[in-house]
């Protein structure tokens, strides 16, 4: 991402027959989201998160980009864009591509008899049947109950988490680890909030932007 923040602040962002749990879809199609990426106050880029139907699958697709400037040019380039396949609240699969920088990173996961098969620049490797993609929207996949992988490295993350109550019946994510971050979530399951701490000790924040 920025310089001295990229490894953090967007793992997934980070994503991955049935295999996880089955759960809620995060809302119907066309309910989204649109952030403003916000580093220590400063305006950097933008993510967008929006679901559509596909007869009984649901795909979401996640568009990252952060252009931070200095006197108005452009002084780093991070995109991520993914899509997302769940069926019934089950992963499916996903396509992944990041770009740092002019650095191309692909990633690929599917779902399969013999677990979740991952293709990528790193190579090809089998995860555990249960395994997940990191997706920021999706609750459920945290607190350690299947194990998570980052859709930008296809690896298996090594997370903790914590969680809160929060006022009006919602939900407070602490993850600590490869990432460190505080989501909320409102009652109903919604996204409401996001922070990430970068590695020079900067402090990034998602705005809603619509």
């Amino acid at each position: 991402m920025l310089p001295a923040i990229p490894r953090r602040l967007f793992p997934m962002l980070a994503a991955t027959p049935a295999l996880a749990q089955p759960a809620p879809a995060p809302g119907p199609a066309g309910a989204g989201y649109r952030w403003r990426v916000m580093r220590n106050g400063t305006h950097i880029g933008s993510h967008e998160v929006s679901f559509s139907r596909r007869g009984a699958d649901l795909l979401t697709l996640s568009e990252v980009v952060v252009t931070p400037r200095v006197l108005g040019v452009v002084v780093y380039r991070f995109e991520h864009r993914y899509m997302e396949v769940t069926r019934e609240g089950r992963f499916v699969s996903v396509a992944s591509r990041q770009n740092r920088n002019g650095r191309i990173v692909d990633v690929q996961a599917e779902a399969t008899p013999r677990g979740v098969a991952i293709r990528g620049s790193e190579g090809e490797r089998m995860l555990p049947a249960e395994a997940v993609p990191l997706s920021w929207w999706e609750p459920q996949r945290f607190g350690g109950a299947v194990p998570v992988f980052g859709t930008t490295t296809g690896r298996l993350m090594d997370l903790r988490w914590t969680r809160e109550a929060i006022a009006g019946g919602g939900t407070r994510w602490r993850c600590a680890g490869e990432v460190d971050a505080v989501l909320d979530f409102s009652a109903d399951g919604r996204w409401t909030a996001y922070q990430v701490t970068g590695d020079d000790g900067s402090t990034v924040m998602y705005e809603r932007a619509g």
